[in-house]
């Protein structure tokens, strides 16, 4: 399947908000970074962020069918940080960048099996996963995992 190639159509038809458009789905990605808490849209850094946290808890999920390993529930917190907020809003004189600097997850597993077993799972899972793989190189990442029973 080498070459394989994902094609998303986004449109910006509403001030401040995008539509992506994949397969037969559609989506709504609000600004590219808010500090608002009440802010109506879910913005393209939550999205990123969220995708990595669901990269990881679905990937172990499915690693642990393919292998046969019960998982009762698996569920992650992720927080992310940029290396300066205020160089994205435009502040005058501030250095570094808007991107990200980390992303710290926490994953916590609820499983009957032993945990170097899950412990084995997760290894694997940051092994194989696009989006670890793919940040890896560019970003701090604190990958961790809770089993708890």
């Amino acid at each position: 399947m080498q070459g394989h190639t994902w094609t998303l159509r986004v449109s910006a038809a509403e001030r401040g908000q995008a539509t992506v458009f994949t397969r037969q789905h559609q989506f709504r990605v609000g600004a590219p970074v808010h500090f608002d808490r009440t802010y109506e849209a879910v913005s393209a850094l939550e999205y990123v962020l969220g995708a990595i946290g669901a990269d990881l808890v679905n990937g172990l999920q499915a690693l642990a069918r393919k292998r046969r390993v019960a998982i009762e529930r698996v569920e992650a917190v992720v927080e992310g940080e940029l290396n300066n907020p205020l160089a994205y809003l435009g502040v005058i004189g501030e250095t570094g960048h808007p991107g990200l600097q980390r992303v710290h997850v926490k994953a916590y597993v609820a499983s009957i099996e032993e945990e170097a077993t899950i412990r084995h799972l997760w290894q694997e899972v940051l092994a194989t996963s696009p989006l670890v793989c793919t940040f890896r190189g560019a970003i701090q990442l604190d990958l961790r995992l809770q089993v708890v029973e």
